[in-house]
């Protein structure tokens, strides 16, 4: 479970909750882990005109990178890919990542690091074109997890650049995704959302859901709804070992 920017694990565990609750009538035993970003943030790194959408009130702010500083690749993405593969490696194996605004940055890189050796040699081809890309994170190097059955994002972002055209194509992120996205939300522009789902389509059954809000985890019963029945089949499809659907879903 990934916070977004200026969040804390607790943070997105309250605006969660409600879904959370809805997921475990697929496995009442399931486990949520939710993480903490490794960069801790102070209140001049919120970004002027976000105020309203960040959470200044809350006593501890965590980032997956740093959005002050613009570079690419972004500062403190690797810091975050190694907390990550830290935590796949201690107590997974898991199913999937649930994920908001920028922990859906990192989760699509876990997704797409987790298919090993076909990733590392689209890195490697990557290599041979130019040296000013991302570095393959040393931490995934020696990883032993499946690759995941799902990934349930909202506000979904992603890394634009070519230094990180690697991770999202030859071949693409296999993992179905589900983004959520609101119509009006003005944090998550119209060509970061194309990039989206350019870059971090997923495998057969990926789906795409407009909700008529802004920049939050939707709680309403048909969302809640539709993702459970998104998580439920994705985790029938890897029990029995295929994956039905095929395509991109479009729900408005």
């Amino acid at each position: 479970m990934l916070h977004g920017y200026a969040q804390t694990g607790d943070t997105f565990r309250r605006k969660a909750r409600r879904l959370e609750a809805s997921l475990r009538q697929i496995n009442a035993k399931a486990e949520f882990v939710y993480l903490d970003g490794p960069i801790k943030l102070e209140t001049h790194d919120i970004p002027e005109g976000t105020a309203s959408y960040h959470h200044k009130s809350e006593h501890d702010m965590r980032a997956w990178f740093d959005l002050r500083i613009v570079r690419n690749p972004p500062t403190g993405i690797h810091r975050s890919l190694d907390l990550l593969a830290a935590v796949l490696k201690a107590q997974g194996p898991f199913d999937g990542i649930v994920a908001f605004s920028q922990g859906t940055v990192v989760g699509a890189m876990v997704a797409s690091l987790l298919q090993g050796e076909v990733r590392r040699r689209a890195y490697e081809a990557a290599l041979e074109q130019s040296n000013d890309i991302l570095d393959y994170p040393e931490s995934f190097l020696d990883i032993r997890h499946p690759p995941l059955k799902f990934a349930l994002f909202y506000a979904s972002r992603v890394g634009t650049g070519d230094y990180s055209a690697w991770m999202y194509h030859h071949p693409r992120i296999e993992t179905p995704f589900c983004h959520f996205y609101g119509k009006w939300d003005p944090m998550v522009s119209y060509e970061e959302r194309d990039a989206v789902l350019d870059r971090v389509c997923g495998g057969e059954g990926a789906m795409v859901i407009a909700h008529g809000g802004g920049h939050f985890v939707p709680t309403d019963c048909q969302s809640v709804e539709t993702a459970y029945t998104f998580v439920r089949r994705c985790m029938l499809d890897a029990c029995q070992g295929s994956r039905k659907d095929s395509g991109v879903g479009l729900v408005v």
